[in-house]
This record gives structure tokens, C-alpha cells and sequence, in this order.
């Protein structure tokens, strides 16, 4: 499997950043058939066809890790971008 990692600052508080951050998941859910966890308190994992991680929001950062299964590794840079491009919009 290959691994997927991204590092995204923000300046919200932990609270809402976690807001911000379970809305851009529940958008990429929509859009790529994921099934979402969130324990509320920071912590959000995924997973769908090819593809589970999770995401830690911390006090100024956001921290995303998935594994791609065979074919989603071929689309990594196509995925990353998406994720990146995402975060951007949802924190800036």
C-alpha cells in the first residue's frame, strides 16, 4: 500500500477547525463514496474503495495519512491535489 500524507496549517481554533474539518470530509464522502467516523473530539476516520486514513486536527494544524490501495496509488497526485485544494478552500 502506498501512503499518503498531509500537513495543512490553520488559524481557527480547535473547535472549529474540527468543524471545518468534518464539513470537507462529509463534501469528499458525497463525492467519492467514503464512509466517515468522528469521535468529536479531533479525530476523524475514512475509508472507502482503495482508500482509509484519518485526520488529526490539532491546535494550529491539520494532519491527514491514507493508505491507497493498488489503483487509488496510481491516482495519488491527482488525490492529493484534491485533498490540498480542498483544505485550502475550507481554511482559508
Amino acid at each position: 500500500m502506498n501512503t499518503l500524507t498531509i500537513t495543512h496549517k490553520h488559524n481557527n481554533t480547535k473547535e472549529n477547525a474540527c468543524s471545518k474539518a468534518e464539513e470537507l470530509l462529509e463534501d469528499l464522502a458525497n463525492e467519492y463514496g467514503l464512509s466517515i467516523e468522528t469521535d468529536g473530539n479531533g479525530y476523524i476516520g475514512f475509508s472507502g474503495n482503495g482508500i482509509s486514513g484519518n485526520v488529526q486536527i490539532c491546535d494550529k494544524e491539520i494532519n491527514l495519512q491514507a493508505k491507497l490501495g493498488f489503483f487509488m496509488s496510481a491516482m495519488k497526485p491527482i488525490i492529493s491535489n484534491e485533498i490540498t485544494n480542498k483544505l485550502d478552500k475550507y481554511f482559508s
